[in-house]
């Protein structure tokens, strides 16, 4: 599932080749990615009209979310699912079955929503706040700062792998970064978040952060990292790449979380 590295990934993209042009016409192919308008249900025709001779003003990512200004000041929201992605190009013939969305702007090129697996979703709100607020969305873990990421910490008690996901206390972290972000810190994911004094809270964000920031240099292809991460190694029958010892993969809070037994302790409060 496109995690934070993949959105900051698509908002680059979608920042080089989609603002400041007037939208000449929308067409929407699979109403189920139609999320909503300011929390109503939103329809294909309301979002070409909504949207028609408008321009993307500003890309701003929040968590897993790419959110966009329109030049009459509401926001125009999109969140990737599991397979979602943009793709800006001219041709016609280029056009996918698998592209949801599709913008054409009047210099002739078209911007794709594509999502094969239909599990993306696209929203129009009066603001960005306005989404952020009705979805309950937390603060981005990349801009939250360690004072807020500790007080977040502080104050739970669930196992540190669903708190890390929960999207509604920090936004950002999706399943596979943070069981790499656990690796770093040596934390098995079933460790109870209130298991961990302010020290370990202090590595997990530092690890947060250099773990996030180095996907992002690899425009969030985590076959890129470094062979010491577990990215790389995050299959099955593979190994430790810090102790060569079969990796465990185990259901963790509804998701499948692939770590080292040996390397990673199960801390208790």
């Amino acid at each position: 599932m496109p995690e934070l590295p993949d959105a900051e990934t698509y908002k680059r993209y979608f920042d080089a080749t989609s603002l400041y042009q007037p939208i000449r016409e929308v067409d929407v192919n699979h109403d189920y990615v139609l999320g909503s308008e300011d929390g109503n249900e939103l329809s294909a025709d309301a979002l070409a009209d909504a949207l028609h001779g408008q321009e993307f003003s500003t890309g701003r990512r929040h968590g897993k979310y790419l959110l966009s200004t329109l030049s009459d000041g509401r926001s125009f929201i999109m969140h990737f699912g599991m397979s979602g992605s943009l793709n800006y190009f001219k041709s016609d013939d280029d056009i996918s079955k698998f592209d949801r969305v599709l913008f054409t702007f009047n210099n002739g090129y078209h911007l794709a929503f594509h999502c094969p697996r239909v599990l993306g979703n696209v929203y129009l709100y009066d603001s960005d706040e306005a989404f952020l607020s009705h979805k309950n969305i937390g603060p981005d873990v990349l801009r939250l700062g360690w004072e807020g990421f500790n007080e977040i910490l502080a104050a739970r008690r669930g196992m540190i792998k669903p708190t890390l996901m929960d999207q509604h206390i920090m936004a950002g972290i999706g399943n596979i970064y943070s069981d790499e972000i656990l690796f770093q810190t040596r934390l098995h994911p079933e460790t109870p978040a209130n298991a961990l004094d302010e020290a370990k809270r202090r590595e997990l964000f530092d690890a947060t952060q250099r773990v996030l920031n180095a996907a992002i240099d690899c425009d969030a292809n985590p076959t890129k990292l470094p062979d010491d991460y577990l990215l790389p190694h995050r299959i099955d029958d593979e190994v430790c790449p810090s102790c060569g010892e079969p990796l465990t993969s185990k259901e963790v809070g509804g998701r499948t979380a692939y770590f080292c037994e040996r390397e990673q302790e199960r801390l208790e409060p």
